[in-house]
């Protein structure tokens, strides 16, 4: 499942050779299967299944989504590609090389970290070195990630 205007950007945009063979392997044989699912994504979301929502978070590239995950009264978020890196909390600014448009992208990152700051959301990092999740704290002019512990803690 991904957002249509992710999938119509991928469609129409001229690839490098490390695109095409990610491709090959993860997207093309997903959809030649007909298990492809492109979902519109409005501004304020959408819920998929209960529980889970699609955040549009573009940037990285047009159709960019974000994944919250909802379940027994707590809320996680995984970033996808709009965090690329634990320093973009201090330094939103930051893009990575593989962003298509890093003015959007930064734009994305700030208004997803001001959602998060100061909540009880878990934010997930999907290209971060451990810790992977924590949570979103205001510190200075940017953010932090407050670390969660990968196993419970006995008292």
């Amino acid at each position: 499942m991904t957002s249509r205007a992710e999938r119509e950007f991928w469609n129409g945009y001229k690839m490098d050779e490390p695109r095409q063979r990610m491709f090959s392997d993860s997207v093309t044989p997903v959809e030649d299967a007909g298990l492809l699912d492109l979902v519109e994504v409005p501004e304020h979301g959408v819920e998929v299944a209960p529980g889970l929502r699609l955040l549009p978070t573009p940037g990285h590239t047009p159709g960019h989504i974000a994944v919250q995950i909802s379940s027994n009264g707590q809320t996680a978020l995984v970033t996808g590609d709009c965090i690329h890196h634990p320093i973009q909390f201090a330094h939103p600014a930051i893009s990575s090389c593989v962003g298509i448009d890093p003015e959007l992208s930064e734009t994305s990152r700030r208004k997803l970290l001001g959602a998060l700051a100061d909540t009880d959301t878990l934010l997930l990092g999907t290209h971060f070195p451990p810790p992977t999740a924590g949570h979103v704290t205001t510190r200075e002019e940017g953010y932090r990630l407050s670390p969660v512990p990968a196993t419970p803690q006995v008292s």
